[in-house]
């Protein structure tokens, strides 16, 4: 039997990212379906005393903790090097370049034998950028979208040793109908720039508007731009047609209908929010940044349009509007069926067999 280990980074509560909804799908997935070839665990160094993103579910192992959160991230390190001096792993797989060279220079000063891959989601042109050279070290690459595969490539790292595995996610029972009424929404973090970028959405909605006038827009989540997002909207006069809904545990149990859902980041690796939206027959328009969106994005479930065109933005939302019937709810989930779990995970599992 292959013992494969997940090191789970440092994340912050409530762990509502994409990777830690990733990392949760693993685990449970995992918990519950015995694999003869395969025993897959989970290492937490940094694990908090009371919380962690998993819930204590399954096959986890845990370092010492510390007293306080304050030396978290310290004792962390601690922990996941005495991990690796220790482990009888066959195959560590890691989140983060740094980790990557941590686990090499352990691995040749301590005579481990553990094979090193890497699993990376965000973009590597936007992300990790100083930390390029240590990918090299790595035995294997996990890529959750084709654009960071093509990144990998570009780095010179051997086809062979790259493999797509993309995310996955569970197909709703509930349908989102179509709104009566040209109604956008976004779930997610509110950051004004940086990676979502909602500064680009407001501004698009309020083009939109203007050839739209009864459309709105309803941003589900917080982060830390929320005051100046909502400057924003008060200065270009939308108080009345955009929404602040806030942070909500399950804020697709609440939409209630929907035109489409808008994604604007400046970068991603494979944004799960786009597939959530699917999931619940809902359609998409998102930006076509460098990794992602291009792999979820068909004819049958949205449009793309090329980052920080404003105008190409409204133009595909109000197409989506106005051909709104094309897009039907089963078809849109269909044209998902290979990130559903059975899948995903199905394909998964040959990939991990066959890392040697």
């Amino acid at each position: 039997m292959k013992r494969i280990d997940v090191v789970v980074p440092y994340f912050y509560p409530p762990y509502i990212g994409g990777t830690e909804t990733v990392l949760r799908k693993w685990n449970t997935y995992f918990s519950n379906h015995n694999i003869d070839s395969l025993q897959v665990r989970f290492i937490l160094p940094f694990a908090y005393r009371s919380s962690d993103v998993f819930n204590h579910q399954g096959n986890c192992r845990y370092g010492i903790r510390p007293s306080n959160n304050q030396s978290m991230r310290f004792i962390g390190v601690i922990n996941l090097i005495f991990y690796l001096i220790f482990t009888r792993a066959d195959n560590v797989i890691v989140l983060s370049p740094k980790y990557i060279n941590l686990s090499y220079k352990i691995r040749t000063l301590f005579h481990k034998h553990y094979r090193i891959t890497d699993w990376i989601h965000f973009s590597l042109a936007k992300m990790f950028v100083s930390d390029r050279k240590y990918f090299k070290r790595a035995d294997y690459h996990l890529a959750i979208s084709t654009g960071i595969e093509k990144q990998l490539l570009n780095m010179q790292i051997p086809e062979n040793k790259i493999f797509a595995v993309f995310n996955p996610i569970e197909k709703s029972d509930r349908q989102i109908p179509a709104s009566t009424y040209p109604k956008y929404i976004y779930v997610g973090r509110l950051e004004y720039q940086h990676q979502k970028n909602l500064q680009e959405m407001i501004r698009g909605f309020e083009l939109i508007q203007q050839e739209l006038p009864h459309a709105r827009l309803e941003l589900w989540g917080d982060g830390p731009d929320i005051d100046s997002l909502k400057r924003l909207v008060s200065g270009l006069q939308l108080n009345d047609f955009v929404s602040f809904k806030g942070w909500q545990h399950d804020p697709w149990s609440k939409i209630d209908s929907a035109t489409a859902f808008v994604l604007t980041s400046t970068y991603e690796g494979l944004p799960m929010s786009i597939l959530e939206a699917m999931s619940h027959g809902v359609p998409v328009v998102a930006a076509n940044v460098s990794t992602g969106p291009k792999d979820e994005i068909t004819d049958d479930n949205g449009l793309l349009y090329e980052s920080g065109r404003i105008n190409e933005l409204k133009n595909d939302c109000i197409e989506i509007s106005e051909n709104r019937k094309h897009y039907s709810s089963d078809k849109i989930q269909n044209s998902i069926s290979r990130f559903y779990t059975d899948n995903y995970f199905s394909n998964l599992i040959k990939i991990l067999e066959e890392m040697g």
